[in-house]
């Protein structure tokens, strides 16, 4: 506000100041002169024309200067312009009436200097390159700031009557730059071209086009932004108005966006209350959003939405929209903390498809708060896979070492749709349910998934494993042990009657202590390992044979002699990897048991032989 109100205002001080001292002379240079010498003696502003000056009285009184600069005092600001010119209604003159025609300024550059290193840190440092204690003081000078601009900014309202009161303005190329102690630039804002006919305070609509640009940085790409629409004023209640206000965005998100703004804008409290429309790529959405600038949140939405973008970041402000472009430019593994902590939003959400790669959450309902580095989502509701998902959600990012922390459940998931997103390799059936309670710290996203670790329980019922055939891979270790051959066909799918596992996630690893699973004529329990990043499973189980499986082949039948023994089986492999050839029964294992279990039973009968003879001597 305050930055297009110099811009606008200078000229206009200038010209109104050279109706005053026109009496005294004609000359256009010594016309400029008076009215700097005026303008400074009155407000203290120094303006120095360097290039050549042009005065007119018809068609229009007007007054044109180029090379022009202008230091502010009392402030770190400093203007500088290629050329500024003001024209003024030539018959309300003689009725002693000012009314301002035009304004043009072309390639001005407005530089200001940050306070101090605190408020440089506030308004455009990268936060990723600061350490937890300039964290520190940048969230407190921050928060300052905000109480300084919002003081300020009564006094700014004084300004925008007249500079809303200009029958034509038009401002090219105009450059705002905030530098440092040292006259380095920190940022940079670029308003290429601004137009508005009949800007009046009198709830007249006047039409507005604008086209702003925002540096990239590190290579990132430039984002655009361009404005076209009406607004109308009304300074009885210090408020302007924008009626389908349409904002085009470039280069914020890999798509454009497009969106319809329309609402009040408070000038006093700079409030503004916005019914919204957003269109990009294949989201579309609506809502309301409130916009304050001195307030935490500084913005509170309540929105609609087909699914959920990145490009959302856009209604956070341009310096979090510009954050996060930077930091997916520049890829890697790096969390986008910048991006985060430039928000300072709360929002309801109500969204019809979330994709997290590789799954497709829908009727998505969540509550989010963002401030200061810190997301926080409670609760989230959503369907899945036929399930309903209910969980609650913390990333802090308020230090450089970041902390995630989650707990909720799924229930009733159709498992065939879960595999199949997952493209495991594996196609099952039936329904689980999961419950988690994980936490994880770390500086980059890949540290957060190796260092996620907590309690999750998984159930199921009536789960069917499809291409792995479990009882024929143990009826053919038991024929082996038999020294038979199968000669029946098996059913090519597993059908568990009940399979549970408790998993424990540390390290990157899930390991499952214990899996149980129980099947028509045997049952299994053990443990195992799978690594989340390389997809590699480990896992041992014994296996309870019960001697219904000779119905399914005689060669599967069960000594008595050893029903009681626990069958090893081991199951190594990835889930990228065929399924049927993960697991397989240790037939040397069991060999080896049934030999030692032989040898005890001769043992035992020698000696049960040898103490009856013994007991028969005797006697």
């Amino acid at each position: 506000m305050r930055f297009l109100l110099w811009i606008i205002g200078i000229p206009i001080f200038l010209i109104v100041t050279a109706m005053i001292v026109l009496p005294m002379v004609l000359d256009a240079r010594a016309l400029v002169d008076l009215a700097a010498a005026e303008i400074e003696s009155q407000t203290g502003v120094v303006l120095d024309v360097k290039g050549d000056a042009a005065f007119t009285l018809f068609p229009e009184v007007s007054l044109s200067a180029n090379e022009i600069s202008v230091k502010v005092p009392d402030t770190q600001i400093k203007m500088s312009a290629q050329s500024i010119s003001a024209g003024v209604a030539l018959l309300p003159l003689l009725g002693s009436n000012v009314e301002i025609e035009s304004v043009l300024v072309d390639e001005l550059t407005l530089i200001t200097e940050a306070n101090d290193g605190e408020a440089a840190k506030a308004a455009a440092v990268d936060t990723s390159t600061l350490s937890d204690e300039e964290l520190d003081a940048f969230y407190a000078a921050r928060a300052r700031l905000r109480a300084e601009a919002q003081a300020e900014a009564a006094a700014s309202v004084v300004l925008v009557a007249g500079a809303l009161e200009v029958g034509e303005l038009a401002l090219r190329d105009i450059k705002a730059i905030t530098v440092d102690g040292n006259g380095d630039a920190i940022s940079e804002l670029r308003l290429l071209e601004l137009t508005a006919k009949d800007l009046n305070t009198r709830g007249r609509p006047a039409p507005l086009t604008a086209h702003v640009l925002v540096p990239g940085q590190d290579g990132a790409e430039d984002i655009n932004v361009i404005l076209n629409g009406k607004v109308t004023s009304d300074l009885s209640d210090q408020t302007v108005n924008l009626d389908g206000m349409n904002v085009a965005i470039t280069g914020a998100t890999q798509d454009p966006i497009a969106l319809t703004l329309s609402g009040d804008v408070e000038l006093t409290e700079q409030v503004a209350r916005m019914d919204i429309a957003l269109t990009t790529g294949e989201l579309q959405g609506e809502g309301s959003l409130r916009y304050a600038g001195f307030e935490s949140p500084q913005i509170d939405a309540t929105l609609d939405l087909t699914e959920l973008n990145p490009a959302l970041l856009v209604l956070a402000g341009p310096e979090a929209a510009a954050a996060a472009e930077t930091a997916e430019a520049s890829g890697g593994d790096a969390l986008p903390l910048h991006a985060i902590r430039m928000i300072d939003t709360r929002a309801q959400l109500t969204i019809d498809k979330v994709v997290v790669d590789p799954h497709t959450l829908t009727d998505v309902t969540a509550t989010l708060r963002v401030v200061d580095g810190v997301a926080t989502l409670e609760p989230v509701k959503a369907k899945i896979y036929g399930g309903d998902i209910n969980f609650k959600a913390r990333f802090d990012g308020h230090y450089n070492s970041a902390m995630v922390v989650t707990s909720g459940g799924v229930e009733s998931i159709d498992v065939g749709q879960a595999v199949a997103a997952m493209d495991a390799g594996i196609e099952a059936a039936g329904v689980a349910n999961l419950s988690w309670n994980l936490s994880g710290q770390g500086r980059s996203s890949s540290a957060l998934t190796e260092t996620l670790a907590g309690p999750i329980n998984f159930t199921t019922d009536d789960i069917t494993l499809k291409g792995i055939a479990m009882e024929q891979m143990v009826c053919n270790g038991v024929a082996l042990v038999n020294q038979e051959s199968l000669t029946a066909e098996f059913p090519q799918d597993t059908r568990f009657t009940a399979l549970a596992a408790d998993i424990a996630l540390a390290g990157g690893v899930a390991t499952l202590q214990p899996l149980t699973a129980q099947l028509p004529a045997l049952a299994l329990s053990g443990n195992g390992e799978l690594a989340l990043e390389s997809q590699d499973l480990r896992a041992s189980f014994r296996a309870q044979l019960s001697p219904d499986l000779e119905l399914m082949d005689p060669a599967c039948r069960i000594n008595e002699r050893y029903t009681d023994l626990r069958w090893p089986v081991e199951c190594k492999g990835n889930l990228a990897s065929d399924p049927a050839g993960w697991c397989g029964i240790n037939t040397a294992e069991i060999v080896k048991d049934l030999a030692e279990g032989e040898l005890k039973r001769k043992v035992s009968e020698k000696a049960g032989k040898f103490l009856n003879k013994l007991f028969e001597s005797d006697g």
